[in-house]
Formats: C-alpha cells, structure tokens, sequence
C-alpha cells in the first residue's frame, strides 16, 4: 500500500500531525517508536493551555486518547533506519526490517537524551545512570543522588528527586544555572540539594552499581571523587535525525531545515516539533508545529 502521508514519531508533534492529516480523511500511517518522546519525562507541565498542571504521562494519553479517535493505521514499536526516494514516493524501512511507501512523510522523531561520553556511562546505564527521573526517582530512596546538568532539566531533575533520596549534588559546568526563576525558588527551597559550579564529570565508577564519579574542578583543576549512587545525565538532548540525513539538509546540530510551511530541502517531506531547526523547543510549540506541517503536507498532496 501507498499512503498519503507517513507520520514518523509519538511525540506532541507527531500527534497533532496525525489528527490534523486524519481530519482531511487521508490515508494515513503513523510509525511510533515511543509514544510521548521526551514529555514522559517531565513530572509536572505548568506552561500548557488549558492544563494549571499536568504531569508529562497524562498529558500524553490525553493526547493519544484524542488521536486514536480519528481514522489511521498506528504501528508501534518502530525505530526508523532509513528514508530513501522511491520513484515519485518515499520509503521508510525501520530496524526491524519492515518497509512502508507514502507519496509524503512528516518527520517528527523529536530529540534523545545527549550523552557525556565519559568512562562508565554506558556500562552502567540502567545500573545506576538515568536519563529519567520521573522513571526512576523512586529508586533512589535514602540515597546519594548527582545530577549533572545546569539548565531546566537538571532543575527538574534534581528536584523530583528530592522527595526521595537523602542528598542530591547538582552538577552544573559552568558558574551559574540557566533555569527558570521559578524553579530557581524551588531548588533554593530545596534543604537536600547542593549546587556545585565549574564541575567537569570525567568518570562514573562502580562495581555492579553505580558507587560514585570523578569529576574535575575548572577552576583550580582538581580532580576529586564523589561517593553517589546514582547519575543522572541531564546536559541536553540532540536531534533523532541520521535516519533522514541522505535525503534532507539538516543544520551542524543535526536538527533538520524546515521552511516556513514545514517543507524540508526535499519536496514531499515534511518535518515538525523538535527535530526541525525551530528557534524554541516547547510542547505547545510542537504541537503548533505538528498542525502546521500536516496543513502543508495535505496542500502539497492536492
């Protein structure tokens, strides 16, 4: 089957991609690989219309509960590997191996957690390291939690992890945060948290857990030791593009170029939300963005 539009992501633009595409009754395929992308990880959401406060999850199954009323085909599960030019449509093979054609696709695969890139990162993903404290801040309990990262993220971070473990030392790289002054309230509020500046984490240790990391102080160039027993990385996130590169411009961060209706360097493909080049990344953004590109995908159809 060739579809009128293939949907790539499960993320806030990517949902409102599909509802929008679905309300011009086109043939449509959304591919997810995870659905809500990045706002599972946000504890509480305080910035979306009509919502005082909401936590990251149940925003999204707003949101999946309002899409999956219209009328598309949804495939979980799947990773993009590549997008190749077909003729006059586009294919998108996926890990796993399955192919789908579409005469247009929307790109929403939104942004990953960046990684530090230092010794014991990988190994002890899972084992002490997260990228998620909603995930994972219950598991801390009574424990010594760092939290490397200087902006809203390690903010929040640190913050719900407060509620559980004993201590939490934020580790920031540079001499001030860059945070909201909202949150910046919280944190000074905060009796369990401990701001370190100029930290540069060279190593995460342990045995078959986390039990500490090396980190080096940039002002005096000190290289000391900190007994924790967790990590999170929170130094930002980058752009789920490789999959995309061979057939669309993407800038030096690797997000892709879009133009005001959304279109890419290559006509027929569209992309929205936080894997394009648009100057601010906010849910409400996405979103916008999402409505945007599937306005622009179904023009381009007719």
């Amino acid at each position: 089957m060739i579809y009128d539009i293939i949907i790539i992501g499960g993320g806030p633009a990517a949902l409102s991609a599909g509802i929008y595409a679905a309300r011009k009754k086109l043939n449509l395929l959304l591919l997810v690989k995870e659905w809500g992308g990045q706002m599972n990880e946000a504890a509480r959401i305080e910035n979306y219309l009509g919502f005082n406060s909401i936590s990251g999850a149940e925003l999204v199954h707003k949101f999946i509960t309002h899409l999956k009323k219209f009328d598309l085909e949804i495939k979980e599960n799947q990773e993009i590997k590549e997008v190749k030019k077909a003729g006059l449509e586009f294919e998108v093979i996926s890990v796993n191996g399955d192919k789908h054609q579409g005469k247009s696709l929307i790109i929403a695969s939104g942004k990953g957690p960046k990684k530090l890139g230092v010794p014991g990162e990988e190994e002890f993903i899972g084992k002490g390291v997260s990228f998620c404290a909603t995930c994972d801040a219950p598991l801390f309990a009574n424990k010594k939690v760092a939290v490397i990262g200087g902006g809203n993220a390690a903010a929040e971070a640190a913050l719900e992890t407060s509620e559980y473990a004993s201590e939490i030392y934020l580790l920031a790289l540079n001499p001030k945060l860059r945070i909201d002054k909202v949150e910046q309230e919280k944190i000074k509020a905060a009796s369990n948290i401990k701001i370190l500046f100029n930290v540069q984490v060279e190593k995460i240790q342990g045995n078959k857990f986390v039990t500490g990391l090396v980190y080096r102080d940039k002002i005096s160039q000190e290289e000391k030791k900190m007994s924790v027993e967790g990590v999170y990385i929170e130094i930002g996130s980058v752009p789920i593009s490789n999959f995309v590169k061979s057939v669309v411009e993407l800038n030096k961060e690797g997000e892709i170029k879009t133009d005001f209706r959304n279109m890419t360097s290559c006509p027929g493909i569209f992309a929205a939300g936080d894997v394009t080049d648009v100057f601010h990344k906010q849910i409400i953004i996405a979103a916008g963005e999402g409505a945007k590109a599937a306005i622009s995908a179904s023009e381009y159809l007719s």
